[in-house]
């Protein structure tokens, strides 16, 4: 029990997602719920990134790496620094 409180409170604190930009803070705390609930990333991960700036786009990925979830395919210096991809674009 003490032991779930402990990955509660972990879970709940701002200082895992201090510091970065609101976008990729909120990206951050979903995968941080990923996580805490055993899930993979979801399979449109990647549209979801493309569509952030690439400045933002690094640091989501950053996070994912050291988080756990982004263990597959790689990511090319020129998918991160891609432009922004709205919704109606077909990402490679």
């Amino acid at each position: 029990m003490m032991l779930f409180a402990a990955l509660l409170a972990a879970a709940t604190e701002t200082p895992l997602v201090q510091g970065l930009p609101a976008e990729v803070a909120g990206y951050a705390e979903e995968a941080s719920g990923w996580v805490l609930s055993g899930q993979d990333l979801p399979r449109d991960y990647r549209v979801r990134l493309l569509q952030m700036e690439p400045s933002q786009r690094l640091q989501a990925i950053i996070f994912l790496r050291r988080a756990g979830l982004l263990s597959g395919k790689a990511w090319t210096l020129d998918d991160i620094l891609r432009p922004v991809q709205t919704t109606g674009e077909k990402s490679e």
